[in-house]
């Protein structure tokens, strides 16, 4: 077996490096290698740079329209509470999205209680929505 000439991997000393970590500086192999982004990182980085990462803007809005949703709800007599529809659809869809974007890898660990929340938000406004509807709908027909 050959003996690598210039720098090695820190983890593997018998391979040489193919890259060094943004974050620390180490040398990576190709195997050591992970993508933080576009730029090479070691695993203790990425997970260091998930920790540390900012959730995403799209999980905060999504929360906020589910309580806008939930605010609307009694506003929304003959519409069949569709702002509350609307906002539970978004917050379920988007909240999955982001847990499955933090399952993988792509998402900071710091956006899941936040994305957890708005799914659950979600949930009650779909309830609520579709409680509301049946409401009215009954409300309607009974009044024929």
């Amino acid at each position: 077996m050959l003996t690598p000439t210039g720098a090695v991997c820190a983890t593997h000393p018998d391979v040489a490096a193919v890259a060094t970590c943004a974050r620390c500086g180490g040398f990576l192999c190709g195997d050591c290698t992970e993508l933080a982004g576009e730029t090479p990182s070691c695993a203790p980085c990425v997970a260091v740079l998930r920790q540390e990462a900012r959730p995403s803007r799209v999980i905060p809005v999504a929360l906020a329209l589910n309580v806008v949703g939930l605010a609307s709800l009694p506003c929304s007599l003959y519409i069949l509470a569709l702002p509350t529809l609307v906002a539970g659809l978004v917050g379920v869809v988007l909240g999955m999205r982001e847990l499955r974007r933090i399952a993988r890898g792509e998402g900071a660990e710091r956006g899941r209680t936040l994305a957890r929340v708005t799914v659950v938000l979600g949930w009650v406004d779909l309830g609520l929505a579709a409680g509301w509807a049946a409401f009215v709908l009954e409300a309607a027909w009974s009044s024929r």
